[in-house]
Order: C-alpha cells, then sequence, then structure tokens
C-alpha cells in the first residue's frame, strides 16, 4: 500500500502545480471549489441543527417534564447543539470572496487561500463532533423520557 504524507499549504500548492499546471487561474478555481464544498456540507450539519431545535420546539418540554434526568440530557444536547450553530457560523459560513484580499504574490495568495480553507475544514470537523454529541445528549434525553427513568 502507498503511504501519503500530510502536505504544507506551501507544498499542496506545488502538488496542485503537477496535477493542473501552472494556471494561477485553473488553480484558483480549484480552491474556490475546496470552499463550495465545505460550505455545502455545513449547510448540511445546519439543516440537522435546525431539525433539532424544531424537534426540542415541540416535543422538549414534555420531555423536560418528564424528570431530572431526561432535562439534564436535553439541555447538555441542545447546548452542544447550538455551539455546533456558532462554530459553523463563524467557521465555514463566513462570507468571504476569494479576491477580496491578496499576498504579494499570486503564489502567496493561493497559500493563504490553502490555509483558510484548512482552517474552516477544521471548524467543520470540529463542529461536527460538538454536534455528535448533541445529538448523543438528545437520544439520552429521549431515551430516558421513553424509559421513564
Amino acid at each position: 500500500m502507498i503511504k501519503l504524507r500530510r502536505l504544507n499549504p506551501k507544498e499542496e500548492l506545488q502538488y496542485l502545480k503537477e496535477i493542473h499546471g501552472e494556471g494561477s487561474s485553473q488553480l484558483f478555481s480549484v480552491l474556490i471549489g475546496h470552499f463550495e464544498v465545505l460550505q455545502n456540507r455545513a449547510q448540511m450539519l445546519l439543516g440537522l441543527i435546525a431539525i433539532c431545535l424544531t424537534i426540542t420546539g415541540f416535543s422538549g418540554p414534555q420531555i423536560a417534564q418528564s424528570g431530572a434526568a431526561a432535562r439534564s440530557f436535553l439541555a447538555f444536547g441542545l447546548s452542544f447543539v447550538l455551539l455546533a450553530a456558532l462554530i459553523l457560523v463563524m467557521g465555514p459560513l463566513q462570507l468571504r470572496w476569494g479576491t477580496q484580499r491578496r499576498a504579494e504574490t499570486v503564489d502567496d495568495s493561493l497559500v493563504a487561500l490553502i490555509e483558510r480553507r484548512n482552517i474552516r475544514t477544521m471548524k467543520y470537523h470540529l463542529a461536527s463532533g460538538v454536534l455528535v454529541a448533541g445529538l448523543t445528549g438528545y437520544m439520552g434525553s429521549l431515551l430516558t423520557y421513553i424509559l421513564g427513568l
């Protein structure tokens, strides 16, 4: 099996040049496409968050009235779901145009885009993990409610 190694942003730019050639416009388009993928995936997570909040609005009060454990799980779940939404809004869903800023050279600008993409990707993964923790809390509240604990 061939082992792949993680590239830093400058190495990644050189690798993209090997794949796509030296044309900056094509490289720019490739990187902008990465931001579109991140945006789409973040919107999908935001849709899950909206569903969680809608369910909480309808059944949350009834679940919370069933007992302290259900109430605690629900509060935990809701807190983490809202935190995931905040991370998404402050991370991958931030609106910044690729041409809004530039560095001294086109290559430096492309490296900066790769760095920004990497930060947003890290925030996307963080939001995903936080959302899973929140959904776990929701499941705990639901199970506690159903089992009457």
